[in-house]
């Protein structure tokens, strides 16, 4: 018979913290990657009713709801025994006012009765409590798209492009025998689909000290130019991503080859000196295009919101070529998208971009003609950071 070795009890497992010693130091840590949800009510009265809606930020004016988001809340009654009927409504509509005419249509509408009098002895309770959920797509020409941000764009020409939401709580009180009277209250929300970049950019926005190293983390996008001279095309580096969060500043590089003598004709033609050349020749602007295709009806609206600035780069304009020889003049700048309040969205019907617009405008007795080129990037409501850092 095999005896068994005797056994003794282990030590006690060590004590663990998320905070260091003192003599102790953090190598890394992890971000959790969420949000904290809000924990605060939102009310609001009206009629002899008050609707009381969860999981809102204190002291918010509108309530604000994500993709799959749940409208939760209570309706109280003050005069909850005359009530014969209680309905909610979520709606949403999407209406556009272009140079070819209105549209309105319809992407959320749920319905349902919260309360209902069946016989002469069920009341009304004084409070209700309700849940709705947000549909995430919505039906558009037989294709599913996902909902369109909550969004109130102006336009020139008294033109807009809006999207509404709201919650509608009616109720039906018995004023008579054989009448009845409706008292409604509505209240907007914001939908807000968060999105975010696929992964992050590279944090260095110098193009010259990360072309060599991260080639990857760029783009080279030519901009066509005609020209009796033939120069070659200049070129407009982005990041490569292409997907940058609202409140981002993003970097770009723009540079300009050809023959000295042609590139003399932009930006030293009399009567203006180098330094008023960049803006009136060369411009790099944030442009928000409005694309609408509806009845088989294209049209696009283009706004302005940003003229970026151009830093010219070292060695100079012209250096110290010949006039038969090649220059190459190099600027960077940034775009920034803080001033944005709408991210991108594509409906089929609709469509919401932005683009980095370079813009050639040589003087007239340039060999150069006019030359422009869009960039197209998606915008998103949260960069990569936003959605990776948590408090801890």
């Amino acid at each position: 018979m095999v005896v068994l070795p005797p056994y003794s009890s282990s030590a006690p497992a060590p004590t663990y913290s998320t905070s260091p010693r003192p003599d102790e130091y953090l190598l890394q840590r992890t971000p959790f990657s969420g949000h904290s949800r809000p924990t605060g009510t939102f009310v609001r009265n009206k009629h002899g009713m008050t609707v009381v809606l969860n999981g809102q930020k204190e002291n918010t004016l509108c309530p604000s709801f994500g993709r799959d988001g749940v409208l939760s809340g209570t309706l109280f009654i003050d005069s909850p025994e005359t009530v014969t009927a209680v309905n909610i409504k979520l709606e949403g509509f999407i209406e556009c006012s272009l140079t070819q005419g209105y549209s309105r249509s319809e992407v959320v509408d749920q319905t349902g009765s919260l309360y209902a009098k069946d016989g002469p002895h069920r009341k009304c309770p004084g409070a209700i409590p309700f849940a709705r959920r947000f549909p995430s797509t919505f039906d558009n020409h037989g294709i599913h798209y996902a909902l369109p941000p909550s969004c109130d764009i102006t336009l020139p020409a008294s033109k807009f492009l809006r999207c509404t939401y709201s919650l509608i709580i009616n109720i039906v009180y018995r004023s008579a025998r054989f009448l009845s009277k409706e008292k409604s209250l509505l209240i907007e929300l914001e939908y807000r689909h968060r999105t975010r970049p696929s992964r992050p950019r590279i944090a260095e926005r110098s193009l010259r000290s990360t072309i060599k190293m991260c080639p990857e983390e760029w783009l080279q996008l030519p901009v066509a130019l005609t020209a009796a001279l033939d120069p070659r095309p200049p070129g407009l580096f982005v990041p490569s991503l292409g997907v940058f969060g609202i409140s981002e500043t993003v970097p770009f590089h723009l540079q300009l080859s050809g023959p000295t003598r042609c590139l003399r004709d932009l930006f030293v033609t009399p009567p203006y000196s180098v330094q008023q050349k960049y803006s009136s020749v060369l411009r790099v602007s944030l442009l928000r295009q409005i694309a609408v295709d509806e009845s088989h009806i294209g049209q696009k609206i283009n706004t302005i919101l940003e003229e970026c600035s151009l830093r010219p780069l070292p060695p100079g304009i012209f250096g110290v070529h010949s006039s038969t020889s090649d220059d190459v003049l190099n600027w960077e700048g940034e775009i920034n998208l803080q001033d944005i309040d709408t991210p991108s969205f594509d409906i089929g019907t609709i469509k919401v971009m932005y683009l980095i617009a370079v813009e050639l405008c040589p003087p007239k007795s340039s060999p150069i003609q006019r030359a422009h080129f869009g960039f197209p990037m998606k915008i998103t409501t949260d960069t990569w950071v936003d959605s990776a850092e948590q408090h801890f």
